[in-house]
């Protein structure tokens, strides 16, 4: 007859149930704390939107002189595409140094830099 008794078995199990229990415990800590963080940052997230000076609205006024109704106004274009808030408006030319990307901008255009999908 074997030397282990029975309440040694049970023991043995307990053990093996609270081992098994901290990893599951630990791997979920893991990963909510690995959702709480949330995606990894990406570099040059904001998206540029680009309004032609004959858009007929009449905005120029506003996104020239980076005025309140300009805010307003970026905001809104940036919500409309399904963008969150603007970071940064202004007349085009002030893109000259990502122009080879935006090569649709005409004279007169005005940007609107916005924040990732809403």
């Amino acid at each position: 007859m074997s030397s282990v008794t029975l309440p040694a078995i049970v023991l043995d199990r307990r053990k093996l149930f609270r081992a098994v229990l901290f990893l599951i415990a630990g791997a979920l800590a893991l990963f909510a704390f690995g959702l709480a963080l949330g995606p990894p940052a990406q570099a040059a997230s904001d998206h540029v939107l680009i309004i032609p000076p004959e858009d007929g609205y009449g905005f120029g006024e506003c996104l020239t002189t980076k005025s309140a109704c300009g805010a307003i106004v970026a905001d809104a274009w940036c919500e409309a595409h399904g963008l969150k808030a603007s970071k940064a408006f202004g007349p085009a030319e002030d893109l000259a140094a990502d122009r080879e990307s935006h090569s649709d901008i005409g004279p007169g255009s005005f940007f609107v830099a916005c924040g990732d999908n809403i």
